[in-house]
């Protein structure tokens, strides 16, 4: 609050900090990735494995979704990057929702076929029909995951902008 914190700041001292801040950030999600990784190549497939760094992804990534939006900085994030890209962020959103879906079905349909199979026309067979169903069931559910959470995100962020406009306004 700034009724204690009266010490002097220096902008610049600041936005380095904030830089140094972001770098550690990306640091440590890229760690935790490469964690799960590397315990999903050597250790095994369960999720109780990577519960811990799973939790850290998401967690992060939720947090910090929520602050940003309840500060009202997400929509401005958004503006500058649909500003700056020639792939706007909803766009971006849809595209990476296909991609996790088109990765799940491939992922399904492989194990599919190479467990369960007895022979290549039913390891093809197995693969087609378990990658066609999985793209059909995830590809929808995390596009509509993905593009429903930015825009809902989006929608609240200009909602906080708007309120702290009209609060400036009345002042």
């Amino acid at each position: 609050m700034a009724l204690w914190n009266k010490k002097p700041v220096d902008e610049r001292v600041t936005t380095t900090q904030n830089k140094i801040y972001r770098e550690i950030y990306y640091l440590v999600m890229l760690i935790t990735l490469a964690s799960v990784v590397f315990k999903f190549i050597t250790i095994g497939t369960t999720i109780n494995v990577v519960l811990t760094e799973v939790l850290i992804l998401l967690g992060a990534s939720t947090y910090y979704l929520i602050r940003s939006t309840s500060l009202g900085i997400y929509s401005e994030e958004v503006e500058i990057h649909d500003s700056h890209s020639k792939v706007t962020r909803n766009k971006k959103n849809f595209y990476w929702g296909l991609a996790i879906g088109l990765a799940l079905a491939l992922s399904f349909a492989t194990n599919s076929a190479v467990n369960y199979a007895e022979g290549t026309q039913q390891a093809i067979h197995y693969f087609v029909l378990v990658f066609f169903v999985s793209l059909f069931i995830y590809a929808p559910f995390f596009i509509m995951f993905t593009v429903i959470t930015h825009n809902a995100a989006k929608k609240r962020s200009d909602q906080v902008n708007q309120k702290l406009l009209d609060e400036e306004e009345v002042k």
